[in-house]
């Protein structure tokens, strides 16, 4: 199971108001207690408390995993928990903390909640998907941006990803009308089976509902060595709606040899330079 599987939106918390640390601790249990996921709120925010004596959990770059093992729960939990303001945690590089991951494991559970603490920590080592924790508007967006660092989507299992920022063109089948509609992004990364593309948000875009998982396009890529642009048909296979833009994953549709030969040398190139 995934982070994202013990994860609940009720459980995200967008807007901690807290300064420090023990209170901060205190918001981040507080739903936990409404909801009755555990049967003591004193010997849980004893447990988290208890840890933090040992040394801090704020692990620098604004961020910081509270953990416990406890009896007073009975399954893991997981809290995410951000303040655009920040907290002051003792962080190892005494700058405020801003994302929370507290996690919560019955006692028994000791090799799963390293494990679990182990990949949170390496997730976050990734200044992107730190930035867009920061940026993302809901509690839905959090956890799935959560289930997409974890575990990539299916077009990109088994292809290695290359950061690239190169403008490109999606174009939509219009409604009703043969000929296709076409709007600009920027891409993020591109493997063999997918790319990752940022998209401003269109009026006309939302309206028309565009972009929804298994909606069918083309991504048009400006390549000089092959005519003008490298046109391949793709998938929505997942988006991220944003206040500015969507971040849309696309899986390819490969249907011929010269397309995907086309494809590869692009992404060779792209190796080279980087």
């Amino acid at each position: 199971m995934g982070l994202s599987d013990f994860m609940q939106k009720e459980l995200v918390l967008l807007d901690l108001s807290s300064e420090k640390k023990e209170d901060a601790i205190k918001e981040l249990i507080s739903p936990i207690i409404e909801k009755e996921f555990a049967s003591s709120e004193k010997t849980l925010n004893k447990a988290i408390l208890d840890r933090e004596v040992r040394g801090s959990t704020a692990i620098g770059n604004g961020v910081a995993i509270p953990h416990a093992e406890t009896s007073s729960i009975k399954e893991k939990i997981i809290i995410f928990g951000r303040s655009k303001e920040g907290v002051s945690f003792d962080a190892v590089d005494k700058k405020p903390v801003n994302l929370f991951f507290m996690v919560i494991s019955p006692k028994r559970e000791v090799c799963p909640h390293l494990k679990t603490l182990a990949t949170i920590s390496r997730l976050l080592r990734n200044k992107a998907f730190r930035k867009n924790l920061m940026n993302a508007e809901s509690a839905e967006d959090i956890i799935k941006l959560i289930a997409i660092e974890e575990n990539p989507s299916a077009e990109r299992r088994g292809y290695p990803r290359y950061a690239v920022d190169e403008a490109v063109e999606l174009r939509f089948q219009k409604d009703l009308e043969k000929h296709l509609v076409g709007y600009y992004g920027y891409t993020k990364d591109i493997s063999l089976g997918g790319i990752c593309i940022k998209l401003p948000r269109h009026k006309d875009i939302k309206d028309s509902g565009r972009i929804k998982e298994d909606i069918k396009l083309q991504v048009r890529i400006p390549v000089l060595d092959v005519k003008k642009y490298l046109e391949i048909k793709g998938q929505i296979v997942w988006r991220l709606q944003k206040k500015e833009d969507y971040n849309i994953g696309i899986q390819f549709i490969l249907n011929d040899k010269e397309t995907e030969t086309a494809l590869s040398r692009f992404i060779d190139g792209i190796k080279i330079s980087s």
